[in-house]
């Protein structure tokens, strides 16, 4: 079954230029909750996808809250494209965290990590990707396991994906990026946590993204390879604050730009809207890292920020933080951070309708 899809995408913030406008998109695989699509399950759907295509596969995911699977795209199940009928009502989650005590194998709940393979069982994420070139549009990903441990919504391992007006949810350890070089590109999309809910090794361009923190936590826990030149890049981001946070205690509480993991971090904030719940030491705790202070190494940047949280003139200490040139600040385009050996470029790879 194959459907014609309008597909309509809004202007994104800032005057981001619009990819796909008003093309016609044909779906490979519909998803319905319903059964009047090709599957009732979204696993199944990325199952049916051929192995190692170089052609894209197109899986419209129609209206609902997929809420009873795990999901897992395969190393094999390249360039997948998959699309919500709506943002904020095409919904994908599932409840499992990381747990020390009463779980299997060390993820709770048990009798709920028991239904899924191993391989779907790597993390505790709602979906992770190991396959590159996924690309997703108009999807909610939530991990709604609440405030108990590590719960991502989204574990990472592949390149080059690109997510366009998608919002992903969770308490800790919202989206984390496992393995180190790879790149991701968010567009007009929604980032909320509150426990280094951004974190890991990947090379990552946030563009025109809201960064949604409940209080007391640490936006970023990044973890960049010495010779890795970008971590996390976020451009004319809007940092925003979440009342009514699930854990009793954190509303009221600042927000930290981050705190470091490993190796050594590299994070900038270019352009970015920050609130005024933000902590004006921006990076208040070296954690286990003793030489994050003194390390040149870290690269923990801002340039050109507004609002009431963009004041530097109380930020922690470190040598690593501090504001870019302009002349520095040209390096940070999203051409030149994705390029890699490749000369990737997402605004030229994004493609919402079949080759």
């Amino acid at each position: 079954m194959r459907h014609n899809l309008l597909l309509i995408t809004a202007a994104l913030l800032f005057g981001i230029s619009v990819f796909a406008k008003n093309k016609t998109l044909k779906a490979d695989i519909v998803v319905a909750l319903d059964g009047s699509g090709n599957f009732t399950k979204i696993q199944d759907a990325i199952d049916a996808v051929p192995s190692n295509s170089e052609k894209r596969t197109v899986i419209f995911i129609k209206k609902g809250i997929y809420n009873t699977e795990k999901l897992v795209v395969p190393q094999d199940k390249k360039n997948i494209t998959m699309i919500g009928e709506s943002r904020d009502e095409t919904m994908i989650s599932y409840h499992i965290y990381d747990c020390k005590e009463g779980g299997l194998n060390n993820k709770c709940p048990a009798e709920d990590a028991a239904k899924w393979s191993k391989l779907i069982m790597q993390t505790s994420a709602t979906i992770a990707l190991l396959g590159d070139g996924f690309q997703a549009q108009n999807l909610t990903f939530s991990n709604t396991a609440g405030p108990v441990g590590q719960a991502p919504a989204l574990v990472i391992d592949s390149d080059k994906n690109i997510f366009v007006n998608c919002s992903f949810k969770s308490y800790q350890d919202t989206i984390y990026f496992r393995k180190l070089g790879k790149r991701s590109y968010f567009a007009n999309c929604l980032i909320e946590g509150r426990t280094d809910y951004i974190y890991g090794s990947g090379i990552v361009y946030f563009e025109a993204c809201e960064i949604h923190s409940f209080g007391g936590g640490w936006i970023t826990a990044p973890s960049t390879p010495p010779n890795q030149p970008y971590g996390f890049i976020f451009n004319k981001c809007r940092l925003t604050y979440a009342s009514g946070s699930p854990r009793t205690g954190d509303d009221g509480n600042k927000i930290a730009l981050g705190r470091p993991w490993h190796f050594f971090p590299k994070v900038a904030w270019i352009k970015c809207n920050m609130c005024k719940e933000i902590d004006p030491l921006g990076w208040p705790t070296t954690w286990r890292m003793d030489y994050a202070a003194t390390s040149a190494d870290l690269h923990l940047y801002e340039y050109k920020n507004i609002g009431p949280g963009a004041d530097m003139s109380n930020r922690a200490k470190w040598v690593g933080i501090r504001a870019l040139s302009d002349q520095e600040a040209r390096d940070y385009t999203l051409e030149k951070v994705m390029a890699g050996n490749d000369k990737w470029n997402p605004y030229a790879t994004l493609s919402l309708k079949n080759k």
